[in-house]
């Protein structure tokens, strides 16, 4: 393969780790405030372009080992790419309970079948409040998690381990 082909690849698995990681920090602070019915759609949105990013990084890794950078072989033996195989396995499913907490909110919001344009104004139950505190818990070990990857990227790239 080109040169080119090798860049452009790394490039889009940069730019949807920095996606990913975004949209998980995105998260983060969303729960910071109250849960309205603005917060879950916004939090909606945000694990949406995480999971699609995340696809992105898983894809444009898989083709990074198989067809560009150093080779299928290099890649295969090195126990930092399977630390970070690992560890990115970690975080997805470390990924499910909040995305899957957004998707029950969000649909408690549409079995209310109110208007979108009064949505904004309504509070999701009291009840919500643990487990905003373990969602944002849950969130806050994802982007401690996710701070390593790039590290080993590096890492792996430079052949120092």
């Amino acid at each position: 393969m080109s040169p080119w082909s090798s860049a452009v690849v790394l490039s889009l698995h940069v730019l949807s780790f920095m996606v990913t990681y975004a949209a998980v920090a995105a998260e983060y602070a969303l729960l910071r405030g109250s849960i309205d019915a603005r917060t879950i759609r916004s939090l909606g949105t945000a694990d949406a372009a995480y999971g699609l990013a995340a696809v992105g990084v898983f894809g444009t890794g898989v083709l990074q080992v198989l067809y560009f950078g150093k080779g299928f072989s290099y890649y295969l033996q090195s126990p930092v790419l399977w630390a970070k195989v690992g560890l990115f396995t970690v975080v997805g499913a470390a990924s499910v309970y909040p995305t899957l907490t957004f998707l029950r909110w969000q649909a408690e919001l549409d079995r209310e079948a109110v208007p979108v344009k009064n949505l904004w104004g309504l509070s999701i139950p009291s009840r919500t409040a643990p487990c905003k505190e373990q969602l944002r818990a849950v969130t806050g070990v994802e982007l401690a998690l996710l701070t390593v990857l790039p590290l080993l990227g590096s890492v792996l790239h430079y052949g120092l381990g």
